[in-house]
């Protein structure tokens, strides 16, 4: 058997490359022979030596105590006895066999999809439902700050603003009622928004779009669904994803502090927040004894106000659209009120 192998060595003194030889001396040690015609020599201990792993077409190197190093030309021969040798061989193996690599690259890919649809959402709900209140309101006051500041007084007569607010506390705000904020909508035009800070901000021109107090309310439970539920922090969370993982390991809010506020206003919830917020509407509106299609008919004017076409027929935007098509939330609604005749 040939216990010899082909290297190039490094002495650790100088940067240049030298052809080198390295011959079993016994199950403990090696020795190198390099230089002009082989001449130097070293003895090395394997307990002495250090193994890099191989990647792609670079093979083998072991790099010793006093800085010198080994780089091999080919696999470490069978008679190398470094302990993590077998460990290493095999992820050689792993890394040049095609079937292996389209299985890692397979896995690798379906580990990262099952992060990002379930991973970090989970762990944005973990974290939204033990966040303290006290840090909810900072961040939602900094949000409700933005908001404010993209947005103008609102022009309806304070006898309105009184009405719509007294008719929220008595129909929908239930245990813990938010602070209903009026805005002139400008770039957001007809919007209601939830904000972490138990705040509803509700723009002039939503208002006007009604025609009856009734699908306002709808409007107004929906947005108390989502802060029943957490949801905008759910969202905003879900869209800083990594460095949610980064805050349930360190514990380090730092960067969150700063970027949150501006996650909060621009998230758009997902389906299923939507789709929860709308179930709580029309359980809040059936409590009240208050007619459900008067919460579809409002979605059907936000669309058409929008110019959204409503259509059984979905498109591919459609699955890749955060909302529910409107399509869908009205026919829940319809669905809903179906199945609770009286209203």
């Amino acid at each position: 058997m040939n216990l010899s192998a082909d290297a190039v060595f490094y002495d650790g003194i100088s940067a240049k490359p030298q052809i080198a030889q390295v011959l079993k001396l016994d199950e403990q040690r090696v020795l190198v022979k390099y230089g002009i015609q082989l001449v130097q020599q070293r003895v090395y201990m394997y307990d002495d030596m250090t193994l890099i792993g191989a990647l792609g077409t670079i093979q083998p190197i072991i790099e010793f105590k006093d800085e010198s190093r080994l780089e091999f030309k080919d696999a470490l021969p069978e008679w190398f006895n470094l302990t993590a040798k077998d460990r290493l061989h095999t992820v050689w193996k792993l890394e040049k066999t095609p079937s292996l690599i389209l299985f890692s690259v397979a896995f690798v890919a379906a580990l990262a999809f099952a992060v990002i649809k379930w991973g970090v959402p989970a762990a944005s709900y973990q974290v939204s439902k033990h966040l303290p209140a006290q840090t909810m309101q900072s961040w939602g006051d900094q949000a409700e700050k933005y908001i404010l500041e993209m947005t103008a007084d609102s022009q309806l007569p304070k006898a309105r603003q009184n009405e719509l607010l007294q008719k929220y506390q008595r129909l929908v705000a239930g245990a813990q009622p938010a602070k209903l904020i009026f805005r002139g909508g400008g770039s957001i035009g007809a919007n209601a928004l939830a904000i972490p800070n138990n705040t509803i901000i509700l723009t002039d021109e939503l208002v006007k779009l009604a025609k009856n107090d009734d699908e306002l309310l709808g409007v107004l439970a929906h947005e108390q669904g989502h802060l029943a539920q957490r949801h905008s922090m759910q969202q905003a969370l879900s869209s800083l994803g990594f460095s949610v993982i980064a805050l349930m390991i360190t514990g380090d809010s730092s960067d969150l502090i700063t970027t949150l506020p501006v996650a909060l206003i621009g998230a758009s919830y997902s389906r299923d927040f939507e789709s929860e917020a709308d179930l709580y509407a029309m359980r809040m509106m059936d409590q009240h004894h208050l007619k459900t299609m008067h919460y579809a008919n409002f979605l059907q004017r936000l669309a058409d106000d929008a110019g959204e076409k409503v259509t059984e027929k979905r498109s591919w935007q459609d699955f890749l659209s955060s909302h529910p098509a409107t399509y869908e939330r009205i026919e829940a609604v319809k669905n809903y009120q179906s199945q609770h005749p009286s209203l």
